[in-house]
């Protein structure tokens, strides 16, 4: 359902999906796998710096992501109503927004 409402061009992996088997499924699928090269094997591959950029990025989501998943949304919303649910989210949303502006 997702490829239906979003275009996307890459497949941004840690190394622990470095394998030809996946690399293969993602470019028979019409995109581009950009996967950290996993240490332990003997020929080690190098990224590109577009690789590099790219990957730079998705590691600053996650890293916002699990700052904001383990310091500033409970880990139980106990309201029923999407709203308020949705008030809960962007208020973790604009703390850690804030946050990083004050950083």
């Amino acid at each position: 359902m997702s490829s239906e409402r979003v275009t996307r061009l890459y497949s941004l992996m840690d190394s622990a999906y470095d394998a030809k088997p996946i690399k293969d499924f993602i470019f028979a699928s019409g995109k581009i796998p950009i996967i950290d090269p996993n240490k332990r094997r003997k020929q080690q591959r190098v990224l590109s710096p577009a690789e590099k950029q790219h990957f730079k990025i998705r590691s600053t989501v996650g890293r916002s992501n699990a700052h904001l998943k383990d310091w500033l949304i409970t880990s139980k919303i106990m309201v029923r109503v999407p709203g308020k649910v949705a008030h809960c989210l962007m208020t973790g949303v604009l703390c850690l927004a804030a946050i990083k502006i004050l950083q």
